[in-house]
């Protein structure tokens, strides 16, 4: 076997001090990352940010790799599927630095013990595939005087932003109605709540087949690997902004904007806010239920008409 390397922090980082200081640096390194839920965002936060000096990270997760993974996941390779992803990203952690500290929890908290993991934490990061579920990290972090980091890419497109407890709130800038995890839950999941997302296919280029079977309930989100780095690599500029305090964070409502691959500086967009409160004004009320149909023959048609668009282009 060869023998182990031991390198010491400053040998790692030393390119860092070309930026940071001694004193940005260190704070980058006692800075403790929360990242709750082990998708493709959060592995990849995680190791961006253990290679920027980050020492200190606690990590929640509870699936394992499968092949779907492997088209953007970083420790996700043949010889992982199958394996904790929570636990394969601590090694990979570890490998990076050996003396970085990793937390690991193998289940998500309940609704009733968010805070407590929230309070541990500086910086709190969702990377769940459940915005209901994230809806309540960012309600936790913002009671307990957390910075949190929006990270949300989908296809070609996605959305980077920092949230304090001085921004307005993630429910603020989606147009998320203001109820519990089940009644959240089960809001995100109706066809007429997704059709505020119809974006995905003018921004985020999904193809429209790919977009009528999500909309029904039949596929998961689009996502390319190019584009899911860009955003982690975005959304871990904004954390090291966050930890070093050298430059001032992108906070809410503002935000990075990626659309069809290109990124600017941009704020959330009011129409999709608005959008969204007006259908749950409307569909979501009990009086709304019989339009429901009306809606749904709408999008059929609608659905129609892109794709022939989309063809046509």
């Amino acid at each position: 076997m060869a023998p182990e390397t031991t390198l010491d922090y400053t040998a790692i980082f030393q390119r860092n001090f070309g930026i940071f200081t001694a004193n940005e640096q260190e704070r980058i390194r006692k800075t403790r990352i929360l990242i709750v839920g082990d998708s493709g965002v959060g592995e990849t936060l995680a190791t961006l940010l253990a290679r920027s000096g980050c020492e200190r990270f606690v990590l929640v997760g509870q699936d394992n790799y499968e092949p779907a993974d492997v088209n953007r996941q970083p420790c996700c390779f043949t010889d992982t599927i199958g394996r904790s992803k929570v636990l394969v990203i601590s090694e990979c952690l570890k490998s990076i630095n050996p003396e970085i500290e990793v937390d690991i929890h193998q289940a998500l908290p309940g609704p009733a013990t968010i805070d407590g993991l929230v309070q541990q934490a500086d910086i709190v990061i969702p990377a769940v595939d459940d915005l209901a579920y994230s809806v309540l990290l960012f309600r936790s972090a913002k009671k307990n005087g957390k910075t949190s980091i929006l990270c949300m890419p989908s296809g070609a497109m996605g959305w980077v932003s920092v949230f304090t407890a001085g921004t307005p709130t993630l429910e603020d800038c989606f147009g998320i109605p203001n109820l519990d995890y089940e009644g959240l839950a089960e809001v995100v999941r109706t066809p007429e709540f997704k059709c505020g997302q119809y974006n995905y296919i003018t921004a985020g280029s999904w193809r429209v087949e790919w977009y009528r079977d999500y909309f029904r309930g039949e596929r998961p989100l689009a996502q390319i690997c190019a584009v899911e780095w860009l955003a982690a690599g975005l959304a871990g500029m904004e954390t090291l902004k966050v930890a070093s305090g050298k430059w001032p964070p992108t906070k809410a409502p503002g935000c990075w904007s990626i659309k069809r691959g290109n990124v600017s500086r941009s704020h959330f967009s009011r129409f999709v806010k608005y959008h969204r409160k007006l259908g749950w004004l409307i569909f979501g009320q009990p009086w709304g239920r019989p339009l429901h149909r009306w809606t749904h023959l709408f999008w059929h048609r609608f659905f129609r008409y892109l794709e022939n668009r989309q063809h046509r282009s």
